[in-house]
């Protein structure tokens, strides 16, 4: 029969000098176990040619020809409140910074998820999606292709080949419409269009909508798709499940709504004084300057006052640069309070302020809202600049509504559900507010890989609601501690539902879809700073959203960022970080490391520990003594990827051992913390 290899360590308490040491026992070489060794966390052959390319490098750095394309919008747009309608008027100005010359544009029109017939991963009001009344390129008016759509899997689709015939296609939530002529590198050309649609009647999405009198608009105007270095055009269509992928673009927008109802939008007011009364301004100069929470409105008793002009509607003009989408929502039955946060973006120099505001209704189920709607807010953009690095925009809005559970996120903005619980406000808003810094500024792709925005986000708040409020109180939600997210976590784990994070966002099952991307991944980013310690951790993780900060990082990016940081300035031998991306990222491996026996025999006794689970780490082994003192020894994890099921520690037997505990500070997310521990009373 086969037997489990045994490695056999020498632990010494502090005060044995090297002249005492007690030689260790030879251990017969060991026979192979069998056990799975994580390979090498390989790259997909698209990223490999982007390294040739020189547009990514190994290192996780952009490569030295690195692009983003870019885009500028300019929109008008008005909300017909009887026929619940929004319509719209688009110029995109969009500039090709590739080296590739592009015979066609991709396009989403996600609010055709909602229209009859097209693929979605979960039930949905139906609306008749998105109308479109106008195409143009250059000014040349385009039709659509009368001759019907042939759907052709994204895998096998040549995304750089032109379409057969002229006129545009729409083929679910995507429009392709292709060019007269190519567009050129460094070129750029102009898009027109005229549409409109219905925002679905909550429960939608979970993301945006309507309700009796409040609109929140989101994915509600066509967007240009991004055309990347690694995968071309990336046109993936929106299913209701995994959301986005985006470019950095610039926004100028005009919103027409009926007169006296508030907007909330991503950007900054352009026109407050044709909006809004001189008392209003006021008390928006006031939270900025004093940082006090000012009510603004409340509704249906001062509307008339805060607001100015003549007519049925109003216009608001906002304006957002560097930003990868724009949300509003309007409203004549939400509150309206302001503050401020001040955000440290140079060393030494003064705060810079971040405009604050937050719009809710006055109901029982939103009474927190009330509370610390603003507050929180400007918390979480104080705690996370302080956590990462500074909050890049001049504004910030918070908004309650059409949501049923959670909340979303957009550049500068999120809505998410009503809550009369403080805590669990704060923790949304904290969650919410994080998505400011990854995706919105490290712009990775959700749909394809949801852990690199959830995933960090999750981690994020776990470490924003501890360093704002303190260690997790007891009643407080799982997903916004450490602790909680762990469990969550190894729930699924236990029951044998650990899966891996490498699979598309609209191929995850549904249960599990929070679980593993927000929650395992969260996990995974604790014990990486477990392993290598607070501070190199922090400091490789800083540095990869720095390098990444309006780009687009696939995965490997962020391993190879990740591994250079930590192991340019650290002398500890990690063995490589490959087999952590493995077994965490790519594999559906879970830990169980395990006290298996502690034997005295006659002056040394041996403790015995064993790798029963599938994700080889290392195992921090602590022993006290009856006398009180302590002892500690780390099981390398070259051990484990060397085959070894089993090593042994060999130690002096006296003073008599009394305990032995793998991972006392529960660094690691190991599925039974009871076979850690061994005491000599059980």
């Amino acid at each position: 029969m086969n037997r489990s290899p045994l490695l056999l360590l020498l632990v010494l308490p502090a005060a044995l000098s090297a002249q005492t040491q007690p030689s260790p026992a030879v251990v017969a070489p060991p026979a192979t176990s069998g056990r799975p060794i994580p390979g090498p966390m390989y790259e997909s052959p698209e990223f490999s040619r982007a390294v040739q390319r020189g547009t990514r490098t190994r290192t996780g750095e952009p490569g030295p020809g690195y692009w983003v394309n870019r885009a500028r919008y300019s929109i008008d747009a008005s909300i017909d409140v009887r026929r619940n309608l929004v319509r719209g008027s688009e110029r995109v100005v969009y500039r090709n910074d590739s080296p590739d010359s592009l015979a066609r544009i991709a396009v989403h029109l996600r609010q055709n998820a909602f229209a009859a017939g097209n693929p979605r991963n979960q039930s949905a009001p139906i609306t008749e999606g998105v109308v479109l009344h106008r195409v143009a390129v250059n000014g040349a008016e385009m039709r659509p292709r009368t001759t019907g759509v042939t759907v052709v899997p994204i895998t096998s689709v040549d995304k750089r080949k032109p379409p057969a015939a002229d006129g545009y296609t729409v083929d679910g939530t995507v429009m392709w419409i292709p060019l007269a002529s190519p567009l050129l590198p460094h070129d750029s050309l102009t898009l027109d269009f005229a549409w409109e649609y219905e925002p679905p009647l909550t429960p939608s999405d979970g993301r945006q909508g309507r309700d009796e009198h409040l609109y929140e608009m989101g994915y509600w105007y066509p967007q240009v798709a991004v055309y990347d270095d690694v995968s071309g055009w990336v046109a993936d269509p929106y299913l209701l499940e995994a959301e986005f992928y985006m470019d950095h673009a610039d926004y100028d927008v005009r919103l027409t709504v009926p007169r006296g109802w508030t907007v909330g939008a991503t950007g900054t007011l352009r026109n407050a004084s044709e909006i809004l009364a001189p008392s209003t301004i006021a008390k928006l100069a006031e939270a900025r300057r004093t940082g006090a929470v000012v009510r603004l409105l409340t509704p249906g008793r001062d509307a008339k006052s805060v607001f100015t002009g003549r007519g049925r509607t109003a216009t608001w003009h906002f304006v957002a640069n560097d930003v990868r989408d724009f949300f509003w929502g309007t409203s004549d039955r939400q509150a309206w309070d302001a503050t401020r946060a001040l955000v440290q973006r140079t060393p030494g120099a003064a705060p810079d302020t971040v405009d604050i505001q937050s719009f809710f209704r006055l109901t029982p189920a939103a009474s927190a809202w009330a509370v610390g709607g603003a507050r929180f807010t400007r918390d979480a953009i104080e705690q996370h600049s302080k956590d990462l690095w500074a909050y890049p925009w001049p504004s910030m809005i918070s908004m309650e509504g059409v949501l049923e559970s959670g909340g979303m996120e957009y550049p500068m903005a999120t809505v998410m559900q009503p809550w009369a619980d403080t805590l669990s406000l704060a923790g949304d808003l904290m969650h919410e507010t994080g998505h400011m810094w990854f995706p919105m500024q490290v712009g990775s792709n959700e749909t394809r890989y949801p852990w690199m925005d959830e995933g960090f986000t999750q981690f994020d708040v776990a470490q924003g609601m501890r360093n704002l409020y303190g260690e997790p109180r007891a009643g407080g939600r799982p997903g916004d501690s450490e602790p909680g997210q762990r469990e969550l976590y190894l729930r699924a784990a236990r029951a044998g539902r650990d899966m891996t994070l490498m699979w598309p966002g609209d191929m995850y099952p549904q249960g599990l879809y929070f679980i593993m991307f927000y929650d395992k991944t969260a996990q995974n980013l604790s014990s990486l700073r477990g392993l290598v310690g607070d501070s190199l951790f922090w400091r490789a993780y800083r540095e990869y959203g720095r390098r990444w900060s309006g780009k687009h990082p696939y995965p490997w990016d962020f391993f190879n960022s990740m591994q250079s940081e930590i192991t340019r300035n650290s002398s500890h031998v990690y063995y490589g970080l490959s087999w952590f991306w493995s077994t965490w990222f790519q594999e559906p491996w879970s830990l169980d490391q395990a006290v298996a026996s502690v034997e005295t025999r006659g002056d040394s006794t041996y403790v015995t520990i064993e790798d029963r689970g599938l994700a080889p780490m290392p195992a921090r082994v602590r022993v006290t003594r009856a006398d009180g003192s302590t002892a500690r020894a780390e099981i390398p994890v070259a051990t484990w990827l060397g085959g070894a099921r089993r090593a042994v520690i060999a130690l002096p037997a006296r003073p008599a051992i009394t305990k032995v505990e793998i991972d006392p500070e529960q660094l690691f997310p190991d599925v039974n913390r009871e076979n850690q521990t061994w005491s000599s009373g059980r």
